[in-house]
């Protein structure tokens, strides 16, 4: 449902100052209330969530670290819009017709540091997203599949240089500078392509560096402990890979870009 408030009434004219998407039926008097607030606070957008399951809670997790939104909420059930922030997300494809627009819009308010103001509702309303959605945008929209491709060509580049120095240097040192070299290259890559990232390289390269080897160090331990209760080599190393992606994938989102 699209409702349009111009010059302090809720209007059927094609001209508007605020706009209101929802699914929820709302009493007047509330919606009202809502204009009046966005109005007189000169808010760009006023984002209302409803009631969330853990499930809802658990996506919406995911969906910020894959599309490096940092603070708000994603998953909405009413979005109040002045004009311009209209415009914008018209211009960005991202006007809330769909779950996964709703969703875009959300994300590029709070990336592009718009005035909004976050409201809960204790209704159950719709925060769900389906599974096709939910894997488009973290996927193809976000950050996971991007880095994990970098990180698969690093561990290449990891094992390249291993293998040119190991005859050198001995399998103890050579995996040294490998995993160092692999750091870097993966910085390099994610900085670039990943996060598109901007500000201080040298910082983020330091934070990225303490992180992934605190990672390497979390999977060494799992997989120790792991192998040290008879478990499968190659399970107990899957799995401390996994635990290290985890950390090191949830560092550089929200502490390093």
């Amino acid at each position: 449902m699209i409702i349009k408030y111009y010059n302090n009434n809720i209007t059927l004219s094609d001209d508007f100052d605020y706009i209101m998407f929802t699914d929820l039926k709302l009493n007047n008097d509330y919606i009202n209330e809502l204009f009046r607030d966005i109005s007189d606070n000169n808010y760009d957008s006023i984002i209302i969530e409803c009631k969330k399951s853990f499930i809802s809670k658990s996506t919406e997790i995911l969906l910020k670290l894959s599309l490096s939104v940092k603070k708000g909420s994603l998953l909405s059930c009413i979005n109040i819009y002045s004009k311009a922030t209209y415009k914008f997300l018209r211009e960005n494809n991202a006007l809330p017709e769909n779950e996964k627009k709703r969703i875009m819009g959300n994300s590029l308010l709070f990336k592009n540091n718009f005035n909004v103001k976050l409201l809960k509702l204790n209704d159950k309303g719709n925060n769900k997203i389906g599974l096709k959605n939910l894997l488009a945008l973290t996927l193809m929209e976000g950050t996971i599949l991007k880095y994990l491709i970098v990180g698969v060509s690093g561990v290449a580049v990891n094992e390249g240089i291993l293998l040119l120095l190991h005859t050198t240097f001995g399998p103890y040192i050579s995996i040294i500078p490998a995993i160092e070299i692999s750091i870097i290259y993966n910085f390099i890559l994610n900085n670039r392509y990943t996060f598109k990232g901007s500000g201080h390289f040298l910082t983020k390269l330091i934070k990225y560096n303490a992180f992934n080897l605190i990672g390497y160090g979390v999977n060494l331990l799992i997989y120790y402990s792991a192998i040290s209760y008879k478990t499968n080599i190659y399970l107990a190393d899957l799995f401390g890979i996994i635990v290290a992606f985890i950390i090191t994938y949830t560092t550089a989102t929200l502490l390093v870009w």
